[in-house]
């Protein structure tokens, strides 16, 4: 026959059926406060006041260019390129120069171009894409106003942060939100 329960244990085990229903008592209370005192901070967040608001959202907004501005510093200390930032936040590399003609606002220019991201993650390449400088919706700031003072024959890299490219929404198909872009382009 399997014995199941040993009377001197008894004892130690009431014991335990009497401290179980206390400890309970104790998680129960302890989790209820918990969750009250979360549900007060909830509370206290929907209460800022519209400058706090504010606050908070530029505050985010520095963090987001601030790490921008860390990710694009790391991509060109390991390129071999040598980059210069013009007034806009973008950064170019004058890969060759062309001796053809200074391209001017309006100019119709015809391009070789590859997007990738700072990992190198390739977005598009076109073998021939053209816009007019300055006056393009099609084409991105950032790269019409590279080609600005650029020759024909021209080849640079650009670097252009997420607020002249894409922005906050990407380009709702292929390019994430917030996304930096490196551009490797051929003036034709």
């Amino acid at each position: 026959m399997i014995k199941l329960f040993n009377l001197k244990s008894a004892p130690f085990c009431l014991s335990i059926l009497s401290i179980t229903p206390s400890a309970l008592s104790f998680v129960f209370a302890i989790s209820l406060l918990v969750s009250c005192s979360t549900q007060v901070e909830e509370t206290k967040e929907l209460k800022f006041t519209e400058r706090e608001k504010y606050e908070r959202m530029i505050d985010q907004n520095r963090a987001v260019l601030e790490a921008e501005r860390k990710a694009i510093g790391s991509f060109m200390d390991s390129s071999t390129q040598k980059f210069i930032r013009n007034g806009l936040g973008m950064h170019i590399s004058i890969i060759e120069r062309g001796s053809g003609t200074v391209l001017d606002t309006g100019d119709l220019v015809r391009i070789h171009l590859r997007i990738t991201d700072l990992k190198g993650y390739e977005f598009n390449q076109f073998k021939y894409s053209q816009f007019s400088i300055l006056r393009d919706n099609e084409m991105i700031w950032g790269v019409q106003e590279a080609s600005l003072g650029s020759r024909q024959g021209d080849s640079l890299i650009l670097i252009v942060p997420a607020h002249l490219a894409h922005g906050l929404a990407g380009d709702l198909n292929t390019i994430p939100p917030l996304t930096t872009l490196v551009y490797y382009l051929r003036i034709l």
